[in-house]
């Protein structure tokens, strides 16, 4: 049978069914293809690190080349296929909530073909060698996907498309990094401000079923492996203090120079990255390859942190100021790509600070703590920071020391008064109502 025909078959059947009976298929099939999607881009964006990589090892001068003209490549095809997939994807997630009443311009942040310019840009994004994560970008695909599904009910409500635009960033979380818990409550903690009655069922089942996607295709694993670290004990907590205020106050900045940017970087500069975008990026690049001719701080960092707190030994004191530098000039760039896993990394990175200062016997525990400080801080979401890292980690014997550490860091960081991913989605909202009234 035709594929044309089946599938306006099933589209026949369908309309057949009950209104609530639809909705259900629709979540359904939706988390099973975010699941699907999430799975192949982790694949496509490993072995496009793992290219670079070869290439690095081959000819030390690459990263030189590479990032420059792969950034401006990357502008390029964003310029004209891809507006929208700029950036994170989480901002654009929780501002298209806002905006579920009001498709066409919900559409102009979440389409599929955002979602496939989001994923190739952030596969081309690695195999530059960028500073970048997935994660937050998977949200975006994933909230795009269940959003195009609202076709399948063309009488679909608000309500409704807010529900699948949560689900969809949920479950993208979730089988981004194997964390069900974590997808379940970051779509609560960051991208709800408001969730009506019946989202928590539909919520729940979607992340279920990417998750049996995603465990269906590469098996049942922890992100960072499975750490071995002492149980709770109250000598921990003047270290513990130590690393979450230090990662609070470091994240804390990394947000605040994010949001912005107009407050610290000269006019003149900020002229000529409007002016000129494209030697920007080139600019941004070259800055990224000089430090990573120091020290390899390309890609998420996820590979470097596995080891560290696996137990091959902290990282060097220099890792955190050149990874900071590199994961800011990605940003500045506006290209595709996350922070999470990054954020991650500069975690391990201020962990590995103190661990001279105190026993051995802790080193990966401080490392782990610094890594749950830094994402509460950079997100201001330390529920979902402590329970991803747990997740990731299998880290149960950390449950009180990640959540302690989680709301340390980000307690300090409310200092700098900015919310990134909140800051940034209102920036979005302001911009679009700023062009939807110029064309009018």
């Amino acid at each position: 049978m035709k594929l044309p025909i089946l599938a306006s078959r099933i589209l026949v059947h369908l309309k057949e069914l009950p209104y609530r009976s639809r909705a259900t298929l629709v979540f359904w099939f939706g988390a099973a293809l975010v699941g699907l999607v999430a799975v192949l881009l982790a694949k496509a964006a490993e072995w496009a690190f793992l290219g670079f990589q070869h290439l690095f090892s081959m000819w030390h001068w690459w990263p030189l080349v590479v990032l420059p003209l792969g950034g401006m490549a990357i502008r390029w095809l964003m310029s004209k296929l891809g507006e929208g997939a700029e950036g994170s994807g989480i901002p654009q997630a929780m501002a298209a909530i806002d905006l579920a009443e009001n498709p066409p311009e919900a559409e102009r942040l979440l389409s599929l073909r955002i979602a496939g310019i989001k994923f190739l840009g952030i596969v081309l994004g690695a195999g530059s060698g960028f500073v970048l994560g997935r994660e937050g970008p998977t949200v975006q695909i994933g909230a795009s996907i269940m959003y195009a599904c609202r076709r399948f009910l063309p009488l679909a409500d608000p309500v409704f498309q807010r529900q699948l635009i949560l689900a969809g960033g949920a479950a993208g979380i979730s089988a981004a990094f194997n964390t069900p818990l974590a997808g379940i409550v970051f779509a609560f903690e960051e991208l709800a401000r408001s969730v009506e009655t019946e989202t928590s069922g539909k919520l729940i089942g979607s992340v279920i079923l990417a998750g049996i996607v995603s465990l269906a295709l590469i098996g049942d694993y922890t992100y960072f492996g499975r750490i071995r670290v002492p149980d709770f004990e109250y000598t921990i907590l003047p270290p513990l203090f130590l690393v979450a205020i230090t990662a609070g106050l470091i994240g804390g900045l990394f947000s605040w120079l994010c949001v912005h940017q107009a407050r610290w970087l000269p006019p003149g500069v900020l002229r000529w990255r409007s002016a000129h975008p494209y030697w920007f990026i080139a600019l941004c690049g070259l800055a990224i390859a000089l430090c990573g001719l120091i020290l390899p701080i390309y890609g998420s960092g996820a590979d470097e942190t596995s080891r560290a707190i696996g137990g091959q030994g902290p990282l060097v004191w220099y890792y955190l100021p050149l990874k900071f530098v590199s994961l800011l000039a990605t940003f500045l760039t506006g290209l595709p790509g996350g922070i999470f896993a990054p954020s991650l990394a500069l975690g391990a990175g201020v962990g590995s600070w103190f661990t001279p200062l105190f026993s051995q016997a802790i080193e990966i525990k401080l490392m782990a703590i610094g890594m749950v400080a830094m994402l509460a801080a950079v997100t201001r979401a330390p529920i979902t920071s402590a329970i991803i890292m747990i997740e990731m980690t299998d880290g149960h014997a950390m449950v009180i020391s990640t959540l302690a550490a989680a709301m340390v860091a980000s307690s300090v960081a409310r200092i700098y008064r900015t919310n990134l991913y909140h800051d940034l989605a209102a920036g979005i909202l302001k911009q679009m109502a700023v062009s939807s009234g110029s064309k009018h």
